[in-house]
């Protein structure tokens, strides 16, 4: 890490960065995440934001704030993690407030060209989602253990409809089994 340690208020504006351009809830702020803490202010590296997508995602809460908190914590303690949360949700308060603020009287479907704005805002953050993870794929998937739960995990949303919950605390506690008594899983 260059700059381990940066100051309160450059840490502030890059949350708020993230948090203004995070349309989309906390799983199209990945790439947003990666791009500015890996390659622009190189605070932390990829191998890093797999653990903090992992932690963020496993406790409740939105997996924006989550993530903010804990990388404010990591770059500049309980202040830190203050201040990255409040740099991360104070953009979308302010828009969701001047958005209720001009449609409550007359209603958001009488704004179709609103509603066509977030149609391709939605395209863009798939497309980021997708870069976002082939980027990360080499961090986090690093044996054919990780490619078993990797498919396991797909099948079960997809083909089982099982709930998200259940797929991440049944990977957590067969990571944790392959670990401690299988030695890690095979490369």
């Amino acid at each position: 890490m260059d700059n381990p340690q940066p100051s309160y208020l450059h840490m502030l504006l890059v949350f708020m960065k993230i948090g203004l351009f995070t349309i989309g809830g906390g799983p199209a702020m990945i790439p947003l995440i990666r791009d500015e803490f890996v390659e622009k202010q190189k605070w932390i590296k990829d191998e890093d934001i797999t653990d903090v997508l992992a932690l963020s995602q496993s406790l409740p809460g939105v997996i924006a704030v989550n993530a903010s908190t804990f990388l404010g914590y990591r770059l500049g303690g309980l202040k830190g993690s203050l201040v990255a949360t409040i740099g991360v949700v104070l953009p979308s308060f302010v828009i969701i407030f001047l958005i209720v603020t001009a449609f409550s009287a007359s209603g958001i479907d009488k704004h179709p060209n609103i509603l066509k704005f977030f149609d391709g805002v939605n395209s863009a953050i798939t497309a980021l989602l997708i870069a976002a993870t082939l980027k990360l794929v080499p961090y986090s998937i690093k044996n054919k253990f990780g490619w078993a739960i990797l498919a396991l995990s797909l099948v079960g949303i997809y083909l089982l409809g099982l709930d998200i919950a259940v797929i991440i605390l049944t990977a957590a506690l067969l990571g944790y089994l392959v670990t401690k008594y299988a030695g890690g899983g095979s490369k």
